[in-house]
């Protein structure tokens, strides 16, 4: 109950950052040590002045982001957790099917630490595989013919 209460009060901070203190949402992630990515969807969720930023410009998420974000939800499918798992498969099907709109995001209980969480493991299992050397043995005739 208590993690509920903070990820409620987490999720209101960020917003009246962005509204009230205009705040960008790399400021807001820097100060609170989160992900943007991961301030960026509380904001697409819960605020309505963020929400209309977007609608005048659709480079809010950049095209990293938006392919990273959608690799995550994807990986959910198989989250221990049934309820991730039906949820993010719910939220794939309707994305495909074109029903998810703002109206259905609002609705949403994003858990921002979960958000997070999930954004910075993505990011590192990313880098990590940028990072591998393949080593290939240089012996290897059967390929050269």
């Amino acid at each position: 109950m208590n993690n509920i209460l903070e990820t409620k009060m987490l999720n209101a901070q960020i917003v009246e950052l962005y509204e009230n203190s205009d705040m960008e949402p790399i400021a807001i992630a820097e100060a609170l040590n989160l992900e943007e990515e991961s301030v960026k969807t509380i904001l697409i969720s819960s605020s309505s002045k963020f929400r209309k930023a977007y609608k005048e410009n659709k480079n809010l998420f950049t095209d990293d982001e938006f392919i990273l974000a959608k690799q995550r939800i994807a990986q959910l499918i198989w989250s221990d957790r049934d309820n991730v798992a039906f949820r993010a498969a719910k939220f794939i099907v309707n994305e495909n099917l074109g029903r998810n709109s703002v109206k259905n995001i609002q609705n949403l209980n994003i858990n921002v630490s979960l958000i997070n969480d999930q954004m910075r493991m993505a990011k590192k299992a990313i880098q990590e595989g940028k990072d591998k050397v393949i080593e290939v043995p240089s012996e290897i005739s059967h390929l050269a013919e």
